[in-house]
């Protein structure tokens, strides 16, 4: 026989352990242990369960949450739009106004025609050649 290393034999070993099928026994389980693992199962069914319904509601309640704030951002909106509308309605008027402000404070010619004169003479008067002229004695001036 041939000298190895230890390392070589323990190798050699785990080869043989894992190629050799299992040749132990299955344990038979009691009706006891059967039924106390059935219990358990049903244990944590009913838990599982009562877990889903509880998700259950809870998504139920997230859905109708969802479904309000829906409704809430649509009446936002619908809010909105009637305000960006009134905003340009009073833009509208805005404008308007001052337009009639600067119309009414615009410097305007004054003219007798607009309170209800009319002048006498719409032209400036030239000297008469032939009139008479007057002395200081006939206009009534005296020194």
């Amino acid at each position: 026989m041939e000298h190895q290393n230890l390392s070589d034999l323990l190798r050699q070993e785990a080869a043989k352990q894992r190629q050799a099928p299992s040749k132990r026994s299955r344990h038979q389980p009691t009706k006891a242990e059967l039924e106390q693992e059935l219990a358990t199962l049903k244990a944590t069914l009913a838990a599982v369960e009562a877990e889903k319904n509880a998700q259950r509601i809870q998504i139920e309640q997230l859905q109708q949450d969802v479904q309000m704030w829906r409704d809430r951002a649509q009446a936002l909106e619908t809010d909105f739009q009637e305000l960006q509308t009134r905003q340009q309605e009073l833009h509208a008027e805005f404008e308007e106004a001052k337009a009639v402000i600067r119309q009414l404070t615009a410097p305007q010619p004054y003219r007798f025609e607009d309170v209800g004169f009319k002048p006498l003479v719409n032209e400036i008067p030239t000297p008469n050649p032939n009139a008479s002229h007057l002395g200081d004695a006939e206009i009534g001036w005296f020194d």
